[in-house]
């Protein structure tokens, strides 16, 4: 029920929001709206509700396992499983240790091998209707309910104590605080100028969720950053651990708790790098894309697999409204829901289920598809999507943002390249085996880059392997069980977990590693020094003009208001104003300035004049600045004590007193 309504109350959100496009009120007002249509939300939650979900008794999964395992001889198992898991463990090996082109494209065609063979060594007899004969998804026990209930109550009180700074925030944070600011939507450029300049790739008019953030904030009278990272962020952790969770309890064959435990060990043990996928769990969880990527990617496979197993029409209509919702958090739904459903379809029509493959196709893909075509149209982009500021990252480099590389590379290699074998009997083996075949051939070299080529999406074609639920599948490797050796499963069921997680500690690094990453009461995603100096200059009698401080500064102003104009609220963004343009390279070298670099001071002056400054204010143990604040005009303004101690100086004239 949490996780459907939220999914519907979000759908109706974006819904108003879309439709307000055309209107152009005002974000307070659609808020309101939508207030008064969460009584409606939640109807529509509860009349599509799932009823054929059982109470589910101790022992049953040993009573399922026995009722799948056949008898069947040793050889012949070998003869059918011994080419899917060889060419597995071959792929996942060249993937994560190869380095150059022959072993990637040794790591790409052993892919293929395995996930073709291992859909082939499936039970062939009457495919079609056996997917509808699967047994019946079994319902919680209570105690099972209260671990994870437990699970997702600790993670969101532990999401709000990490402090790791992610440099995207200032643009999804800074587009909240002017919604809340000034119950405006800021279609046209808000970082550096107010709207002067076109919203440049990262603005799209799609995504509705840094809106309704903004739009709480204001209702609420709250700050902003208060109102995303101390609430929104602990109900977007719970609803990411409940969506995994429903996930494992549809696709697990046996032992739920176990693959979920092993799978949420994964997800903190294995979440350091900037843009891994873990890193995208309660680290970034109050960006759209992360929680795309970790909250609806898991449900629409839930979805698929309620319609397809049941012909349940509450879950066609459930994944309709989840295509709404993602379109709302990220405009990377656009292409990757597509790409979800085109993989299920895959599966689907190897079955002969054409028509079931058309609506599960439609329902995931019609909303993002027109979407973005009516903004390619429109406007002439989609955010990231549409940006050519990065080129196509390498394939190994795209394994290892979602997959790792080394002994954590062959782990995810084979919880993908496995997934067929792996999961429960019928329709998730068909979704696992469609999915990593769509993965593992948009792998194979120069099918990305043509990809890439056709749709303008380069820069962000990295994110392909995201259809892929990796977590739950790596969980899935902790219940593996070999037919007819008993004694070896019993050894097996603890080794196993383990052994995993035992991996994930000494290979991985958390997402709580490096410096002061975890604080002891909960905090914005800002350093303290920060948070003080940030407020410190909105709050001084500041003279015309804009505010030139140190970089990690002007990237904090616009998380806390929308009144102080900053010179380079971030450097990436240039991209789309032209990175060799005076307007880039001005910003450019006074922000080299601020941070205490060395650099021409009579250019500085220059640049200055140009870009319109009117304050300065940097660390106070920047020497750099006091020096030649002379020269350049600079008069003392303000100064503060720590945290965040800085000096302040106003512009007046070169050489003046």
């Amino acid at each position: 029920m949490i996780t459907d309504a939220a999914v519907v109350s979000f759908a109706i959100w974006t819904l108003l929001y879309h439709l307000n496009l055309g209107l152009n009120l005002r974000p307070s007002v659609i808020f309101l709206a939508w207030v008064v249509l969460q009584p409606v939300a939640a109807y529509v939650a509860w009349r599509l509700r799932r009823r054929d979900v059982v109470t589910r008794r101790p022992g049953d999964d040993e009573a399922v396992t026995e009722r799948a395992e056949t008898p069947v001889d040793r050889a012949s198992l070998l003869r059918r499983y011994a080419l899917p898991v060889a060419a597995a463990i071959g792929a996942a090996i060249f993937a994560s240790f190869g380095t150059g082109t022959l072993s990637w494209w040794l790591a790409a065609g052993l892919g293929l091998v395995a996930v073709v063979s291992a859909w082939l060594a499936l039970p062939r007899a009457g495919r079609p209707a056996d997917a509808d004969a699967a047994p019946a998804v079994r319902g919680t026990t209570p105690m099972q309910g209260y671990v994870v209930l437990a699970v997702s109550l600790a993670a969101a009180f532990f999401a709000t104590l990490i402090n790791r700074v992610s440099l995207d925030d200032v643009f999804y944070v800074g587009k909240s605080v002017w919604v809340a600011e000034r119950d405006t939507i800021p279609f046209r450029d808000f970082l550096f100028t107010e709207g002067v300049l076109p919203g440049g790739s990262a603005n799209p008019p799609l995504p509705s969720f840094e809106v309704f953030i903004g739009a709480l904030a204001r209702a609420l009278h709250i700050h902003t950053a208060s109102v995303l990272w101390y609430l929104l962020l602990p109900v977007l952790a719970v609803f990411t651990v409940l969506a995994l969770w429903r996930l494992v309890q549809r696709w697990a064959p046996r032992r739920p708790l176990v693959v979920f435990g092993v799978a949420a060990a994964y997800i903190l043990l294995v979440a350091y790098y900037a843009d891994a996928l873990n890193t995208y769990h309660l680290p970034r969880l109050t960006q759209g894309k992360s929680v795309f990527l970790h909250a609806l990617i898991p449900l629409a496979w839930v979805y698929l697999t309620d319609y397809l197993e049941h012909r349940s029409r509450r879950a066609l209509v459930l994944l309709t409204l989840l295509s709404v919702a993602s379109v709302g958090y990220t405009t990377t739904a656009v292409f990757l829901l597509p790409l979800l459903a085109g993989a299920a379809g895959v599966a689907l029509l190897a079955t002969r289920r054409l028509r079931e493959a058309v609506l599960c196709f439609l329902a995931a893909s019609a909303y993002p598809l027109l979407s973005g075509v009516l903004v390619q149209v429109l406007r002439g982009g989609v955010e990231e999507a549409a940006a050519t500021y990065a080129p196509l990252q390498e394939l190994r480099t795209i394994y290892e943002l979602t997959l790792w590389l080394g002994i954590l590379g062959v782990i995810g290699g084979l919880a993908v390249w496995w997934s067929p074998l792996l999961l429960r009997r019928g329709v998730p083996q068909q979704l696992a085996a469609g999915a990593a075949l769509a993965v593992t051939v948009l792998m194979v070299p120069g099918v990305l880059k043509l990809g890439g080529d056709l749709s303008g999406l380069t820069a962000v074609l990295w994110r392909v392997p995201w259809i892929l639920p990796v977590p739950a599948l790596v969980g899935l490797l902790a219940v593996i069980r070999l037919p007819r050796l008993a004694r070896v499963n019993q050894v097996l069921a603890v080794a196993l977990p383990v052994v995993l997680v035992f991996a994930f500690y000494t290979q991985g690094k958390p997402m709580w590693y490096g410096g002061k990453a975890v604080e002891s009461k909960p905090t914005w995603r800002m350093p303290e020094n920060r948070k003080a100096a940030s407020f410190w200059i909105k709050n001084l009698d500041r003279p015309a003009g804009l505010v030139l401080a140190p970089s990690s500064v002007m990237r904090s102003l616009p998380m806390v208001t929308t009144e102080v104009r900053v010179v380079l609220p971030r450097d990436l963004y240039l991209t789309d104003y032209g990175p060799t343009t005076p307007f880039a390279t001005d910003r450019l070298l006074l922000a080299k300035f601020a941070d205490g670099e060395p650099v021409d001071s009579s250019a500085v002056a220059g640049a200055m004049d140009r870009v319109g400054v009117g304050l300065v204010c940097v660390w106070k143990g920047n020497t750099a600045v006091p020096a030649v604040a002379p020269t350049l005009g600079l008069e003392p303004f303000a100064s503060r004590k720590a945290p965040g101690a800085m000096v302040c100086y106003r512009v007046g004239a070169p050489g003046g007193s």
